[in-house]
């Protein structure tokens, strides 16, 4: 039985085309169940980032590995996103994140600061996402909203800039092979694994 001072926050292997772990996905939990029931962004990044780096610990729940931290906005543009170890995460950027010139000119500052970035759940490319495709690292595609014809036109269109890209959703064999076939560097989905419920 979970009690008020127990601590939950969930992680998702994402693997490289070797199928090793690259990283890890740090997702909010709101008890026991393993259910994300997210209502407020700001709150479920916060309450991940207070999780994973403060009680448990970052070394008991990604070990050596790197962590993905979803940011909405609010997170974006707050000095409380310094504090993280920057050697040790990659700020994912929310795909409700409205992108303007502020959120543009703070990109290039986490960058500047040694950040790595990535995009959440891309399925086209915007015109306001175009200068962003140069900063972020990391490119997270939701091949599940996107048909297979417009797939491949999205990730030959992506690799004319130098972000990773990473199949997020990837459920059945048949379309872990497509992307491999595509050429992603990173996979992420219930194919590889589900995530996984970490309490303390």
């Amino acid at each position: 039985m979970s009690t008020q001072n127990d601590i939950f926050l969930a992680r998702q292997p994402i693997f490289d085309r070797q199928r090793k772990v690259a990283a890890y996905e740090l997702l909010f939990r709101e008890d026991a169940s393993g259910e994300a029931r997210v209502t407020d962004d700001a709150r479920a990044t916060a309450q991940v980032i207070a999780r994973a780096f403060g009680r448990l610990g970052l070394n008991s729940v990604i070990g050596g590995s790197t962590g993905f931290v979803n940011v909405d906005a609010e997170m974006l543009m707050s000095g409380r996103i310094e504090n993280l170890p920057r050697e040790r995460v990659v700020l994912e950027l929310l795909e409700t994140i409205e992108i303007d010139c502020a959120v543009l000119e703070r990109c290039a500052e986490l960058k500047h600061l040694g950040y790595r970035l990535a995009l959440d759940d891309v399925c086209a490319v915007s015109r306001e996402m175009e200068p962003l495709l140069d900063v972020v690292d990391v490119v997270k595609l939701d091949i599940l909203q996107v048909e297979p014809a417009a797939l491949e036109q999205l990730v030959r269109r992506l690799r004319l800039h130098p972000a990773k890209l990473l199949a997020e959703k990837v459920d059945t064999l048949e379309r872990a092979r497509r992307c491999l076939a595509l050429g992603f560097d990173l996979f992420q989905g219930y194919l590889f694994a589900r995530p996984t419920l970490l309490a303390a």
